[in-house]
């Protein structure tokens, strides 16, 4: 018998009838297996219908729960918005607490309209280092749409912000580049800048000088130069960078054409914004400046025994020929800045103005001075002596002077004595903790 190679089977043809007979059947196969398949399959149409409606309800409530939920989120991002600025505007605002509490409310309530239920709460704090802390919560309700449906009608929402303004670095600023003694404090009495630090640019290497029993008080000291004695209450530092003088961006005020008043003794007398006094001026018993800027051009004020002198929103300009002798005796100054406009702050404005002679501002005697505000003095000598009842220079503000001398017995405080601080403290550190 014959055995057959696979090449035989190739050359005689039988692989390739044998493929033919098998594709065949399998084609007889296949088109009897779909007739019978189709046969056999029932009609679907009507069971997609049914399932399509069963399906939409719950699709559709998905839908709606998403767009609510979608709603919620973004009113609650408003709703945080507002909180934020409503902290912020809070310990912004000039005033006291009852002030700063209103301000934040009014604010919520005015811009978180769209919400129903709307309900705010403020509370104001003075944490350790820093002026003013503000705490703002909102709560509101939002109403859905979809959520309805399944019986949720509102949704509620709440929000919370902390604000806090921190004193500035420095609030007691000597700009005289180059003198010994720039800011020099002579006696038993005390100087202190509270919560705050005081930067003397002379480059001298006695730049700060400290002589007698006394105590010079501030979060920090820091000297271009050098510094002499003791007494501080934290040791100051020596050969550090000169500072820019910090209010030289707001406009100096324009001093008017002619005089008002010159060569005058003025007292209870009642005084208006606007005018300019020259020459010797000397005020007597009560004297009232009227809210505005209050012109001096060359003049030589003195403020006699027993003289008071008071006024609320008030600016003194002085220009660089002019300076303030106060004389001993009793009495009072009480004067407190603008709160608003382009003075904001600003209690007395010396001028920029170089002079060959320094002018000098000079608060003596027995008497209580209380001065809400910024004391701005580029290029004039700040000279405080004191004997009994020298007790507040500044209550709120910056003190920034060409050079600052104090002699005597008594307390000065200079810096942010109150609950807040005047916008003359510009440089104050604002921040939004949560």
């Amino acid at each position: 018998m014959r055995l057959y190679s696979f090449s035989d089977y190739v050359k005689q043809g039988y692989l390739s009838r044998t493929y033919k007979f098998i594709g065949s059947k399998l084609q007889m196969i296949e088109g009897i297996s779909m007739r019978k398949l189709r046969d056999f399959l029932p009609e679907e149409c009507g069971n997609f219908a049914v399932a399509a409606a069963l399906m939409a309800v719950p699709l559709g409530l998905a839908l709606g729960l998403s767009v609510d939920l979608t709603n919620a989120i973004f009113w609650k991002s408003r709703l945080q918005e507002i909180a934020d600025t409503a902290a912020l505007t809070a310990v912004e605002t000039d005033g006291g607490n009852e002030d700063a509490i209103k301000a934040a409310k009014d604010w919520a309530l005015a811009n978180g309209a769209f919400a129903t239920d709307v309900m705010v709460d403020a509370d104001i704090t003075r944490p350790d280092n820093a002026l003013r802390e503000a705490n703002v919560a909102i709560s509101a309700r939002m109403p859905t749409f979809f959520m309805g449906l399944a019986g949720i009608q509102t949704i509620d929402l709440h929000a919370a912000a902390i604000a806090r303004k921190t004193a500035p670095d420095y609030c007691v600023y000597v700009l005289d580049p180059d003198s010994s003694g720039a800011l020099m404090v002579i006696g038993a009495g005390g100087v202190s800048a509270q919560n705050c630090g005081i930067q003397v640019n002379s480059s001298s290497a006695t730049a700060l000088r400290h002589i007698g029993n006394g105590k010079i008080a501030a979060s920090k000291i820091s000297v271009a130069g050098g510094y002499q004695g003791g007494g501080y209450s934290v040791k100051p530092n020596p050969n550090q960078p000169q500072l820019a003088d910090p209010l030289i961006d707001i406009p100096e005020p324009i001093l008017p054409s002619g005089c008002d008043y010159n060569n005058e003794a003025l007292a209870d007398v009642s005084m208006p914004a606007g005018r300019t006094l020259c020459g010797s001026i000397s005020f007597d018993g009560d004297v009232t400046f009227s809210p505005g800027i209050h012109y001096f051009h060359n003049a030589v004020v003195g403020i006699g025994s027993g003289a008071n002198l008071k006024g609320n929103g008030v600016t003194l300009f002085l220009d660089s020929g002019s300076s303030i002798i106060q004389s001993p005796g009793s009495g009072s100054v009480r004067l407190s800045a603008p709160k608003d406009g382009i003075y904001s702050g600003l209690a007395i404005f010396g001028s920029r103005e170089e002079s060959d002679a320094i002018a000098t501002i000079s608060l003596s005697g027995n008497k209580n001075y209380v001065v809400d505000g910024t004391i701005y003095l580029p290029h004039h000598r700040l000279r405080m002596k004191g004997t009994h009842d020298l007790k507040a220079i500044v209550k709120s503000g910056l003190v920034v002077a060409w050079q600052i001398l104090y002699s005597g017995d008594s307390s000065v405080s200079i810096g942010a004595e109150g609950p807040f601080a005047a916008k003359g403290f510009r440089n104050a550190a604002v921040v939004l903790l949560r």
